[in-house]
């Protein structure tokens, strides 16, 4: 519908915040005049603001002002993933610690496809039920970011976006911590080293399978033969089983989570081999069980608890209008063996008496 003659629509700061690839929030506080925008930033938001005939209004400072008191956390995955992924959960514990000392609640939603993912994204921004989002599990060419500057959100990414806007970033580094792991297992003797990898769309999956391959050439071992599975125990069993049923079979297979290491332990003893004396197993994440299986599981530690507790720190200062240059770096994660890695054709477990329930 065409409007009506001598009428112009009149120019929303989300849609500044979608000329200018900012916040809602950001456009807000440059255009009312608030602290925490840098001047660069409120020039070119201004000079935007006036290009598209941006005027302001009585009724658009009051709500300005006005905020939802939420933030957002969207999982592509089923309800059976997300409830068994320890790492998921404790990343959403982590955030609700400080959430739950603030005026802010934590919106999450699960969905099964990437369609529906972005309706979940734009019915949170257009309802007005979230001022931030949580964006982690990041994908090639990861189509979120273009959601939540379309909605004029902030967000929070919990590794590199493809482009830097301001916005909070979490990183770290994962490769001492796979060097670690490759050199542990070659140190005793395993050339077959196998990789239960995770989908190759997220990109840590990928970037992980590639930087075991680097290592394992760097000792001299051939590329491993790898799996990629899906994060759930379910697919960490159908994966060890394919690799069991290979020839030759290896003598050592590394997970990309626990929760796949449990399960591929348990297709092992149920073929009669036995852990660590006929196969090594390491694991990754560090979850709480871990340490108490028996053999005890060689994993690699993260900190998903205080990356939720960081993320939504650093969330809630976009929000407040604050700008972010550079990425903010958090702990590597840290190879741990125990008793689930030996020597090949010993059994000798690999682990000192200390690191057993490490």
């Amino acid at each position: 519908m065409s409007e009506a003659p001598g009428r112009r629509q009149a120019v929303r700061i989300s849609d500044v915040a979608r000329a200018a690839g900012v916040s809602k929030t950001l456009v807000s506080y440059a255009l009312n005049d608030r602290p925490g925008v840098k001047e660069s930033t409120r020039a070119h938001i201004v000079e935007t603001a006036q290009a598209m005939g941006w005027t302001p209004s009585m009724r658009a400072r009051a709500l300005s002002a006005s905020r939802a008191y939420a933030i957002g956390l969207v999982f592509q995955t089923s309800p059976e993933a997300l409830a068994s992924d320890q790492y998921f959960t404790s990343l959403m514990a982590g955030l609700q610690s400080v959430l739950s000392t603030s005026q802010y609640s934590l919106v999450t939603e699960v969905v099964d496809s990437a369609e529906a993912e972005a309706v979940a994204y734009r019915r949170l921004a257009l309802d007005g039920r979230v001022d931030g989002m949580v964006i982690a599990d990041l994908r090639a060419d990861d189509p979120r970011f273009g959601l939540v500057r379309e909605a004029g959100l902030a967000y929070v990414s919990l590794g590199r976006p493809p482009e830097q806007a301001g916005m909070p970033v979490l990183v770290y580094d994962e490769t001492q911590a796979i060097a670690d792991v490759v050199a542990h297992l070659a140190e005793r003797g395993h050339t077959r080293i196998a990789h239960v990898a995770g989908p190759q769309v997220n990109d840590a999956a990928k970037v992980r399978r590639e930087q075991y391959q680097k290592h394992l050439r760097r000792h001299g071992l051939p590329d491993s033969a790898w799996v990629a599975s899906d994060y759930t125990a379910g697919g960490g069993r159908e994966a060890t089983t394919r690799l069991l049923e290979g020839d030759p079979q290896p003598t050592a297979i590394v997970y990309a989570n626990d929760l796949m290491a449990i399960a591929g332990m348990s297709v092992i003893h149920s073929r009669g081999l036995r852990v660590p004396e006929d196969i090594s197993i390491v694991g990754w994440d560090d979850i709480t069980v871990s340490q108490y299986l028996h053999p005890a599981l060689s994993t690699v530690t993260q900190h998903p608890f205080d990356d939720g507790r960081l993320a939504a720190q650093l969330l809630l200062e976009a929000i407040d209008g604050k700008e972010f240059a550079d990425p903010v770096w958090t702990p590597n994660p840290r190879f741990v063996p125990r008793a689930s890695t030996g020597r090949v054709g010993t059994g000798q477990a690999g682990a000192g008496p200390a690191s057993a329930g490490a």
